[in-house]
């Protein structure tokens, strides 16, 4: 809505620019309104008009001494235009939009957020009244945007800079719409053909009210004449005139306009400034010696580096929506021009592998609109492994010491975050003759996309040991290229041993397609974070069959929680975790979840694990990396093989738990839970009892889900008792079923025969060193 940014991002780039439709409607309205802009949505005056009646007393004597300097904006929008008209963008830096979204968005909301959060989490200790604190907090929370309080590099300068912008009004009144504000000098020019201008008719008594009020200074000590320019029909004057004086018309008596007196000098020396500044403005130190590269890591989208600083107003919007809080404002790093242009620091926060929010805000095409899907392959830069920081590294560089002390030097936390479906970090394995292992990481720059999730969690104290320098153009990784390996390249060659693929794989990618592949039961593969399926036939020289089925998933996590939903039959030791079923084989390896079946022939178990252990070995070996929840399960008793994990309701309703069916989503289950089931046998001659355990995002979670679990078993009337925080509930086939809440964790028992039972492993999940 910023028609001064719109002209300046326009004039920088040389182009229209068709996202600025509304600043232009609000520019185009001004000539019949006048500056009404000012006055009734400027966001930046609303704030100043609130500051400023904190200071009524101070401007009683400061008023009569101030020089009035209202040409001043004239002469800072005539300097800011020939800036542009020479290539450098400063406009955003006094745009009033700008700085409001600046300052409202990355100075003062975090610190309504910290202040929020440490009200309520000390409040919450309350007893009694703790849990209707609770509520406050989480709706507070959800009106605010602050699941989690940000925190924006320097972002004390502008918060400084809007103090000195509101302290202004210890002087004067809207002193910045009066005298500095460029966008208010821009509406004033266009203000003249306005339909409403003050008029003051004969009945005046010059009683000077209206000149006391008007918050913009825009009537002279007489009451009658008004500066041309200056008045932004707030319509106070028509509100306290006594006489009823003041009315609003198209055409005004000359005796009442009263010109700003502009100097054609001072136009002068604005232009000859701006022509001598812009260039000192533009020079960047730093990219002279590094003989024209800068590692600054613009975000996903961003056009090229001398297009983007032409385009970027500075607003602010892209830092504002980042989900990590990893887009921070430059200060020097690319010289003066580059000043508060966005950046991530992956060390304070990663760009998101499923997140465009900053491609869809950003008003100035500084940052290109991209799918997730395009967003996915974009390079923002590559990373960097120092060997010298690097705990493999480093403890590779000691082996004669490791040969005669072994020490596990073994880290690899870069490559298990990494997102990227082919993965960008692979290790470079040592062994020594005893079998120990040291795995060195090195980085695939061919698929790095530079997210920078890597150089976020390396555990190195300080600088990171992988460090992601970005690059200018970013470019983009070939996705038909990670496709192929993945499918149809290493992981499915054509030939397996004797086995030959009968064609081309078959890749099924997103929800539809999935449906297209699946007539039932998708969305069981939907409830975790499926990426794509690919499915291909091997066939032998006897007319043998086999089917394989290649499940990709955004997490390992998530490829081991279908591999718990379908596997069968016995385990055996095959990629991190394997099952097979007479001839059916389930394998979970890090993101995938691999299905081999018999498709025509009689094909033996045998025959199809050898397959199965083909097709693992063509992958790069992977730690087993188990879901955070599962290291609250307690060992004793447990059968390991009845485990699964899951996130969403659709998965709990095919496993029994009671005689009741639970229509309603009463757990509260959803992408962002964590749940696990699995089966206890406490004694040989009865069935087993199940355990189930649901990890919430937060405390508030887990007690409404608490709540209203333990209300849903009231409701049908089972027997109820009270152990400390445990509340159990028998039917009337004498099954028992516990409940307990532990923080972020909600714990239940089901079809427990005796009550002791069901309630001692709930202790024991309660007791459980590993949740302390």
């Amino acid at each position: 809505m910023s028609p001064l940014s719109a002209i300046g991002a326009m004039m920088a780039v040389r182009a229209f620019i068709f996202n600025y439709w509304p600043a232009f409607i609000v520019l185009l309205l001004t000539i019949p309104f006048g500056r009404y802009f000012c006055a009734w949505i400027c966001p930046m005056g609303t704030t100043i008009d609130i500051t400023d009646r904190f200071f009524a007393s101070f401007r009683k004597h400061a008023q009569r001494r101030l020089y009035d300097g209202r040409c001043l904006k004239y002469y800072l929008l005539a300097f800011l235009l020939l800036s542009l008209l020479l290539g450098l963008q400063c406009a955003g830096w006094f745009d009033p939009l700008s700085i409001a979204t600046s300052v409202f968005a990355m100075s003062i909301h975090p610190y309504i957020i910290h202040l929020d959060d440490s009200l309520f989490v000390y409040l919450e200790h309350i007893p009694l009244l703790g849990y209707l604190f609770s509520f406050f907090h989480a709706f507070f929370q959800k009106i605010l945007f602050a699941w989690h309080a940000p925190f924006f590099r320097s972002h004390g300068i502008i918060l400084f800079a809007f103090v000195i912008i509101i302290a202004f009004g210890m002087v004067l009144r809207r002193y910045w719409c009066r005298n500095i504000c460029p966008m208010g000098a821009l509406f004033a020019l266009f203000s003249d053909w306005s339909f409403f201008k003050r008029n003051v008719s004969s009945t005046c008594t010059s009683c000077g009210l209206c000149v006391e009020k008007c918050g913009m200074g825009a009537i002279e000590s007489d009451g009658k004449s008004t500066k041309e320019g200056e008045c932004i029909l707030c319509m106070t004057c028509r509100k306290v005139c006594p006489e009823q004086s003041v009315t609003f018309r198209r055409f005004q008596p000359s005796l009442q306009k009263h010109a700003i007196s502009l100097s054609r000098r001072a136009f002068v020396v604005s232009g000859i400034t701006g022509a001598a500044i812009a260039p000192f403005l533009k020079l960047n130190y730093r990219k002279k010696i590094n003989k024209e590269t800068v590692s600054i890591i613009r975000p996903p989208g961003a056009v090229n580096e001398k297009e983007f600083i032409a385009r970027c107003i500075r607003c602010g919007e892209c830092m504002k929506v980042c989900k990590t809080n990893g887009l921070h404002p430059v200060l020097l790093e690319y010289g003066i021009e580059g000043i508060w242009t966005p950046q991530l620091i992956p060390r304070i926060g990663y760009c998101d592998y499923g997140c465009v929010l900053c491609t869809r805000v950003c008003p100035s095409g500084a940052i290109k609109p991209l799918p997730l899907e395009e967003k996915r392959w974009v390079a923002l830069g590559k990373a960097r492994i120092d060997h010298n920081r690097c705990i493999p590294w480093v403890g590779y560089s000691r082996l004669p010491e490791l040969k005669k002390e072994w020490q596990d030097f073994n880290c690899g936390v870069c490559e298990e975050v990494c997102p990227v479906p082919t993965k960008a970090i692979h290790f470079n394995t040592y062994v020594d003759e005893q079998g120990r292992e040291i795995r060195r990481p090195f980085v695939r720059e061919d698929v790095c996309v530079g997210c920078g999730f890597c150089e976020k969690v390396c555990p190195v104290l300080g600088t990171s040991a992988i460090v992601v320098e970005g690059i200018q153009p970013q470019t983009t990784v070939k996705k038909e290229r990670s496709v192929k390996i993945v499918s149809s390249g290493n992981f499915l060659p054509k030939t397996l041993g004797k086995w030959k693929r009968i064609a081309e794989p078959r890749i099924y990618e997103g929800g539809e397609k999935l449906y297209e592949y699946i007539n039932g039961g998708a969305e069981l593969y939907l409830a975790y974070s499926f990426i794509r399926v690919t499915n291909a036939e091997y066939g032998d020289d006897t007319g043998k069959r086999i089917s394989i089925d290649v499940w990709e998933f955004e997490t390992a996590e998530d490829a081991f929680g279908v591999f718990t939903k379908d596997r069968a039959g016995i385990g055996i030791p095959l990629g991190n975790r394997a099952s097979l079923f007479e001839n059916y084989l389930c394998v979970w390896n890090d993101v995938y979840c691999i299905k081999v079946a018999p498709w025509e022939g009689s094909i033996s178990g045998g025959e199809i694990t050898s397959f199965g252990k083909s097709i693992i070995d063509l992958m790069p070996y992977k730690k087993e990396i188990l879901p955070d929840i599962v290291r609250y399960l307690p060992e004793d008793s447990l059968v390991k093989e009845s485990l699964k994990f899951f996130h969403e309701k659709i998965i709990l309703d095919n496993i029994y738990i009671s005689d009741n069916f639970i229509e309603e989503n009463v757990f509260h289950l959803s992408k962002q839970t964590d749940a696990l089931i699995a089966e206890y046998k406490t004694r040989e001659e009865t069935a087993p009892l199940l355990l189930l355990l649901i990890k919430y995002p937060d405390r508030d979670a887990t007690s409404i889900a608490f709540e209203a679990v333990v209300q849903l078993w009231r409701s049908w009337g089972e027997k109820e008792t009270h152990s400390n925080a445990i509340h159990t509930f028998q039917n009337e086939n004498g099954y028992f079923t516990s409940w307990l809440q532990e923080k972020h964790l909600l714990s239940a028992t089901f079809l427990s025969q005796k009550k002791e039972e069901g309630e001692e492993l709930l202790r024991r999940v309660l007791q459980n060193d590993k949740i302390k």
